[in-house]
């Protein structure tokens, strides 16, 4: 590989506001909807706000030092970070080994502290799917070489955290990739025969499980007499929660389903308690806030100096997009309870400091943005020139003669990642005339590495030169 120097900035600081609002907010509002549970257990009214304060210090840590992190540094380990997500989602599900809650095994540890393999394996995904997408960019729209080595690898790990079994964190993993491999440039047709394919599997698995076929039926009838007490509980509960909230709710500290109403009113339903306290401004000023963070995400995708940064951002940012989409439908009765919790608001160790990690690579990419936004999908600093030639199946020249080689061709031209893409339906073998003729607006010029424009300035120097050679040749033929 071969590097330019990185003229680095400051990061984004209004994403770090927004990140800093988001912890402190989560932080108030577990304490607020766990003082009561925390007291019927015989421990001290504070102890999970305490519990979710250190970790979300230690997070803050995490975030600041991440941030500093030149985010190259991911691309070069991400084959590396694959095989241990893997090798934790399956050591998670050997018996004896991980820890089990509520009938699901998902941790990892002893004690009162445990990782959680499925939340690191969303982060692993995203990482590693921008650095395959980078890598194949040459040949996006060949499925067997740039979507299959994709798909599988999202499979896989979708699967092994649905048989924990983690259908929401599955959800959202699976949600964050099709997202990624969309703004990468993917053709449309493979990704919309998977999910074709996938949904009636995904329904099946669903009613083959009775813990996640009685949420469907709570989904679908929670007033139901045979419902409303057992799996339909806690979403009745919930937005009873946020009906008494109203328009400008209770007032901190003063829910009364967080009494003892609505179980585990401080995980996954804590949005229906921060809204019987803030009412439905207070929505709307926490909803404006999550969006702020996506304006920002997006942007710094927008303005990235390179495709990695550029798909790293996406997919970063969409996690947190999807995650919070999942809970925040379930709560409101959009969606069958999935048991995934809301960003930066829920209680949880593993989920706070994985956050505000991801939230740290995205800053890092913040802190190499170009001022104005590049027309060009540049490979710089990414994938080398002998790499580039290699995926094309162009043969690489021997050394010496790169600089005497006059260059015929055309530069290498691949899709943008912000161009239109091909229709979904139309297929490689069909007409030429009309594929060149689709394909054509939506091909660029690529940056390769600082190799490559030396050579490429070399060999326009040597057609000048001769250019000027003929022509004082053929002045001194007139002369005479």
């Amino acid at each position: 590989m071969f590097h330019l120097r990185t003229e680095r900035h400051q990061p984004d600081y209004i994403l770090m506001i927004v990140v800093l609002m988001l912890t402190g907010i989560g932080i108030i509002t577990v304490f607020t909807a766990s003082t009561v549970y925390d007291l019927q257990h015989d421990t001290s009214a504070a102890h999970m706000a305490i519990r979710q304060l250190a970790f979300g210090l230690f997070g803050l840590g995490v975030f600041g030092v991440i941030t500093y992190v030149p985010y190259h540094t991911w691309f070069r380990h991400a084959p590396k970070l694959l095989l241990i997500a893997t090798g934790l989602l399956i050591i998670v599900l050997v018996p004896g080994v991980g820890h089990s809650s509520n009938g699901a095994t998902r941790w990892l540890g002893a004690s009162s502290i445990h990782l959680q393999p499925s939340a690191v394996a969303i982060i692993v995904a995203v990482i590693y799917l921008s650095f395959l997408l980078t890598k194949k960019m040459t040949v996006l729209h060949n499925s067997r070489r740039a979507f299959r080595p994709a798909i599988m690898v999202v499979l896989m790990l979708t699967g092994l955290v649905f048989i924990e079994p983690d259908m929401g964190t599955s959800m959202a993993l699976f949600g964050t990739a099709i997202v990624l491999m969309f703004a990468s440039g993917l053709r449309m047709r493979p990704i919309i025969v998977t999910l074709g394919v996938l949904a009636p599997v995904g329904y099946l698995m669903i009613r083959l499980a009775s813990y996640r076929s009685s949420r469907l039926d709570a989904f679908f009838h929670p007033f139901d007499p045979n419902v409303q007490s057992t799996s339909g509980y806690q979403l009745i509960q919930g937005l009873t929660a946020i009906a008494n909230g109203g328009l400008t709710g209770r007032g901190f500290d003063n829910s009364i389903m967080a009494t003892g109403y609505l179980p585990e009113a401080y995980t996954d339903f804590i949005f229906s308690v921060f809204t019987e306290q803030w009412g439905w401004l207070g929505d709307a000023g926490l909803l404006a806030i999550f969006a702020v963070l996506v304006w920002r995400g997006f942007r710094i995708a927008r303005y990235a100096r390179d495709r990695f940064g550029a798909l790293l951002a996406i997919g970063l940012t969409s996690t947190i997009i999807i995650q919070a989409a999942i809970n925040l439908a379930a709560v409101t009765w959009l969606l069958p309870v999935t048991g995934i919790p809301l960003p930066f608001i829920s209680y949880g160790g593993t989920a706070i400091v994985l956050n505000l990690f991801a939230m740290g690579i995205l800053m890092s990419v913040s802190r190499e943005t170009l001022e104005t936004a590049t027309d060009v999908d540049s490979l710089a600093e990414i994938v080398s020139v002998d790499a580039f030639r290699a995926d094309r199946g162009e043969p690489l020249p021997r050394l010496g003669q790169q600089r005497n080689q006059k260059s015929k061709s055309r530069p290498a031209q691949v899709t943008a990642l912000s161009s239109r893409r091909l229709s979904p339906w139309q297929s490689n073998a069909g007409s030429t005339g009309r594929q060149k003729a689709s394909q054509e607006p939506v091909r660029r010029n690529i940056s390769l590495t600082w190799k490559a424009q030396q050579e490429s300035a070399a060999s326009r120097q040597g057609r000048s030169g001769q250019r000027e050679r003929d022509g004082n040749k053929g002045s001194r033929k007139n002369k005479r």
